[in-house]
């Protein structure tokens, strides 16, 4: 049945789909604590009780939303092909998105955090080129990881990325990214060397690991952290934080949220908008710290 959902859906990344299967369980493992057989018996009472078992799990109000958005969705494609009597898909009451302001590095911190790569090793580059990318091109870590060779024009420094919703769009490298691409094509031959056999594996992807495998979410995860303590940054920044250190650098630049908005491959404004709202609380702070007549 979740076969036929997915590609009911379509167009759904590898991440969707494993979060798809992830809220599904959830639902499933709460009908079955609840005695639930059949769907006749699920009632706005249901779901009330449902929306407090997720709270008590300290899901944010985020997760909430996506989980239902989830279930409306699945309650969809059942009754469209008749699997189902009730119309489940009318009874779930999406609350509203909570406002959030994300933590960001500035550029003087993000300049700081550069420089803590020692790239005077094959691993340092490598380092150091996945943060000047991530500064270059605010992609997400998904698209991050998920770079081939073949996705990059090497001579126009750009590359291209498939998004949410199998999506492509062009980023630009600036000249410090460029600059670190070409020094790790030269050394990238060092993570395809096996060891045992004395040759060359081969891949499709950019970064690697000394196994010559395509590096993983957790490992970058890792690596950020490092060189977060490194650089003596107190801030609490994932990856997803150095992706909104670039949309605002570059709002607090002058570039237009329309462009900004292209470039972070978001297919609604509104999820842009957030970064406004990020650089009028940075003009806030600096009215009252800098008004003769705030103090």
């Amino acid at each position: 049945m979740f076969e036929k959902f997915i590609i009911f859906e379509k167009n759904l990344s590898p991440n969707t789909v494993k979060a798809y299967k992830n809220d599904l369980s959830i639902f499933e493992y709460f009908l079955k604590k609840e005695k639930i057989a059949d769907t006749e018996e699920i009632d706005y009472t249901f779901f009330k009780n449902f929306l407090k078992f997720l709270d008590r799990y300290n899901y944010s109000n985020r997760s909430i939303i996506r989980k239902l958005s989830t279930y409306i969705n699945y309650f969809k494609f059942l009754e469209h092909n008749k699997l189902i009597k009730t119309q489940l898909s009318q009874k779930i009451s999406v609350p509203k998105r909570e406002m959030r302001f994300y933590e960001f590095l500035s550029k003087e911190e993000l300049e700081k955090l550069l420089e803590s790569i020692p790239c005077n090793n094959e691993k340092g580059i490598r380092d150091r080129l996945i943060f000047e990318i991530f500064y270059s091109t605010g992609l997400r870590i998904s698209e991050l990881e998920n770079i081939k060779i073949k996705d990059i024009d090497f001579k126009n420094s750009e590359i291209i990325v498939l998004g949410k919703g199998r999506k492509e769009r062009i980023v630009f490298l600036t000249g410090e990214a460029e600059n670190f691409l070409a020094k790790y094509m030269k050394i990238r031959n060092y993570f395809l060397y096996d060891r045992k056999t004395g040759s060359y594996k081969s891949s499709e992807y950019l970064f690697l690991n000394t196994r010559g495998k395509k590096l993983s979410q957790r490992y970058i995860r890792k690596l950020l952290g490092k060189y977060l303590n490194a650089s003596d940054i107190k801030k609490h920044i994932s990856p997803h934080g150095l992706r909104h250190s670039f949309a605002t650098h570059l709002l607090q630049e002058g570039a237009s949220i329309r462009a900004v908005q292209e470039l972070l491959g978001h297919s609604n404004l509104s999820s842009t908008q957030i970064y406004t709202h990020l650089n009028i609380r940075k003009m806030k702070e600096d009215f009252i710290k800098f008004h003769p007549r705030s103090k």
